[in-house]
Parts: structure tokens; sequence; C-alpha cells
């Protein structure tokens, strides 16, 4: 288990990042390009804003997250609605999640880790 410090670091780098990303949703490229270019057994896990409908996003789009060589998981931050409810709901193996309430977003990571590490 990491230390606080440590959790801290990771969270801050997470957010530096955010200032350097392009306006739009390149959640599918993401996921594509980390389940493609990830050793086997590495966790992936992507965040996205949840809009969902604007970028046309489907069940169909997130097959990468099933990959059977990585563990590959989606937290939807936020939604419109319940789109991204109906969305993580349908994706098979728990692969994806809502995080409504950014105090969860802790929470929902370690059990994706803890889940990956089984």
């Amino acid at each position: 288990e990491l230390d606080e410090a440590t959790q801290l670091r990771v969270l801050e780098s997470m957010v530096a990042h955010t200032q350097y990303t392009y306006a739009g949703d390149h959640t599918i490229e993401a996921i594509e390009v980390a389940v493609e270019e990830s050793a086997p057994d590495t966790l992936v896990i992507a965040i996205s804003d949840a809009n969902l409908n604007r970028y046309d996003i489907t069940l169909k789009d997130l097959k990468p997250l099933q990959s059977a060589k990585v563990h590959a998981h989606l937290i939807f931050i936020a939604s419109l609605g319940d789109e991204a409810a109906a969305l993580a709901k349908a994706v098979p193996n728990e692969r994806a999640q809502c995080c409504m309430n950014t105090s969860d977003l802790p929470l929902i990571i370690k059990k994706i880790v803890t889940s990956a590490l089984k």
C-alpha cells in the first residue's frame, strides 16, 4: 500500500499532466494506445469526463477495455444524466466505473488496483 506522500505525488503528477492535454475527447484513442503499448499484466486506468453522447462514444468503442493482455479500466467523472452509468454497467467485468463525487475517486482507484493484483 502506498503511503500518503506517494499518493499525493501521483495525484499532483496527474493534475499537472492535464495542463498539457488538447481540447476534445481522445478517451478511446488513449485507451487503445495504452493497451497496445503496455507490457503484459500492466494496469491501465483512463479517466474521462463522460461526455459520451457529445463524442458519440458507445459500448463498441470501449472494446479495448476487455483486453486479456492488460488490466484496462475506465473511470467516468460526472455525467450528463445517466449516460455514463448506463454505459459503465454495460461494460463486462467491471472494467468501467462512474465517479459522481470526486471524493470517491481514491476509493474507486483502490478497488481497481486491488482487483488487478488478484
